[in-house]
């Protein structure tokens, strides 16, 4: 093959893809290539965003879980310190019911977390909450 045939031919070939890319059956031969060109450069970087993508979320993961353990436990002392007569102000009350909101929440949404702790815990509460709503009978 001569220089003037294989620019010929690499002409065509070039007017061919530029005509396929702007065809309506949206077949795009050089946004492949700079995908696949990118990929090739980029390598390493992407499987370390990759690595440190999973990693992210396993760290959301653990925080929604000590999140929801630490509602646990206030839920706990909560209604420990109900069963030893101590009063709480509306807002206390109201903190604790967002506190059992996102516990539960956690709890429906991760079924293999242990729950059994505070379901009596949490009803007990709710109900002291309706009787100082009733009689108005708060801290």
């Amino acid at each position: 093959m001569t220089m003037e045939e294989i620019a010929t031919g690499g002409g065509i070939l070039l007017v061919a893809m530029t005509l396929i890319q702007i065809a309506p059956i949206k077949l795009d031969p050089w946004s492949a290539v700079a995908r696949a060109i990118g990929r090739a450069i980029n390598g390493e970087v992407i499987t370390k965003v990759d690595r440190l993508e999973r990693e992210l979320l396993g760290m959301k993961e653990n925080l929604e879980e000590r999140d929801a353990i630490s509602c646990r436990a206030r839920i706990l002392h909560f209604g420990d310190e109900t069963i030893h007569g101590v009063r709480h102000t509306k807002e206390h009350f109201d903190q604790i019911l967002r506190d059992i909101t996102t516990y539960e929440r956690y709890c429906d949404d991760h079924p293999n977390f242990e729950n059994n702790t505070t379901v009596l815990t949490s009803r007990r509460i709710k109900d002291i909450y309706e009787d100082c709503l009733k009689t108005a009978d708060f801290l």
